[in-house]
């Protein structure tokens, strides 16, 4: 069975375990299924023996005459042909009186003296081994015996042989019943292979609910899933709506206060005043770019990432004609990615660049197997390693002078976070400046 770990969850395939319980089930059965029926088929040939040689021994009763003091003789008549042929398998030996008469299949052998009436095992002529019946008698006042023994060795080859056979048909009709109980599995989990397929599409963006049919058996837990993800949503359009409707309902009073601090300056409370104010719009930028994204589901499809970015870089080219843009990006791309996130990202880190550059900046889009690198850098000042960490911190900017919030590189950074990814900083080593790079998981 299956054994990963995810979130400390222990994992395991229900189609694994139901085959294995179902194989190992099908295997005893079948083993013991084969023991029974040999056994049972072992028995029923001995208890014909059995009958068989009963027979055999009232017919050489029958046959027996004895008038002492003559010898007991048997009539040849009606002892069976198969006693006459030498080790045929088929032995008898009678002892009465003192005499003792053998059946000619035991040529100079004779029948070891046994203690239980039916005795099973016993050695015999040529290495046979004999099933033996032992009777008591007593004829004419004498005490008489008569031993009459089978050959068992065949019928107990024949048993092993059928034995083996009989497996190996189990064997067959387990693989067979294994196969088909396989498939039916497989019919019978299908659902459940769709709901998985659709909570992928689920995961991506590309629906906002299960829609799949389902058995009854699994409809409840569907039922369950699309309403928690209904709350989520309504939750999630609440807290996005009050938090734009807070910031947006502050912009305005915002926006007069700083103009009665431009009209009215008192140096010693002015430059308090404007740092609180500016605090305070960065709070409210930092909610409204929250709003955006925070509680965003990562997912979605970005189909034509290509022409997005250029686009975009074309827009940044407009508002910084000094500095030049150059892109590297893969042929064919198609990212498993929210778009309006990616138009963020790469925004923010564009526009962040073309802050900062004096003359060039550098964006590279690249996907690999199961991974999507990004990378832009730009031939600006670059910045201390020391300064990296701060950076992604909400409102933190490596220069005050530089217009801004201090926010496009935390937002960038919580993004890349949702979709498990990972942001790093460091300097180019070809442009001198920033570079930052990206790694996305693709699947």
């Amino acid at each position: 069975m299956t054994h990963k770990f995810k979130g400390g969850v222990q994992l395991y395939s229900l189609k694994k375990r139901l085959i294995i319980s179902l194989a190992a089930s099908l295997a005893l059965f079948f083993l013991i299924q084969t023991l029974i029926i040999g056994n049972e088929v072992r028995a029923l040939s001995e208890q014909n023996i059995h009958s068989r040689l009963e027979h055999d021994q009232k017919e050489l009763l029958a046959a027996l005459s004895w008038a002492p003091p003559a010898e007991p003789v048997l009539d040849p008549a009606r002892i069976p042909g198969i006693y006459q042929r030498p080790f045929s398998g088929h032995y008898f030996q009678i002892s009465i009186g003192g005499y003792q008469l053998r059946s000619r299949s035991l040529w100079d052998e004779q029948l070891l003296p046994v203690r239980e009436k039916i005795s099973d095992d016993i050695p015999g002529p040529a290495h046979q081994r004999l099933l033996m019946i032992s009777q008591d008698f007593v004829i004419l006042n004498h005490p008489a015996q008569i031993r009459i023994a089978e050959d068992v060795s065949g019928i107990r080859s024949n048993t092993a042989s059928f034995q083996k056979s009989l497996l190996l048909f189990a064997a067959v009709g387990l693989m067979l019943l294994l196969i088909l109980q396989g498939t039916i599995i497989r019919y019978g989990l299908a659902p459940l292979q769709r709901i998985r397929d659709q909570l992928r599409q689920l995961e991506k963006g590309e629906i906002e609910q299960v829609t799949t049919p389902a058995p009854s058996e699994i409809m409840p837990l569907v039922e369950e899933i699309n309403q928690l993800l209904q709350l989520l949503r309504n939750r999630l359009m609440r807290s996005r709506h009050a938090l734009g409707d807070l910031a947006h309902a502050m912009k305005t009073p915002i926006a007069i206060m700083g103009q009665i601090i431009e009209r009215h300056p008192e140096p010693e409370d002015k430059a308090l005043m404007k740092q609180q104010l500016q605090y305070v719009e960065q709070r409210i930028h930092g909610e409204l770019a929250r709003a955006r994204t925070a509680g965003r589901t990562p997912g979605g499809y970005w189909s034509d990432p290509q022409r997005d970015i250029h686009d975009l870089t074309q827009m940044m080219m407009q508002i910084f004609p000094h500095i030049k843009f150059s892109l590297r990006l893969s042929d064919d791309l198609n990212i498993a990615a929210d778009r309006e996130d990616m138009l963020e990202v790469f925004g923010n880190l564009l526009e962040n660049a073309g802050k900062w550059a004096r003359s060039q900046v550098e964006c590279s889009l690249i996907k690999k197997s199961h991974a999507l690198m990004i990378c832009i850098e730009d031939d600006g000042p670059g910045i201390d390693e020391s300064q990296f960490k701060s950076l992604l911190l909400r409102g933190n900017r490596a220069d005050e002078s530089k217009p801004g919030h201090g926010l496009g590189l935390a937002i960038v950074h919580d993004i890349i976070v949702a979709y498990e990814g990972e942001l790093e900083l460091a300097r180019s080593k070809t442009l001198q400046g920033l570079k930052v790079s990206m790694i996305l998981p693709q699947p």
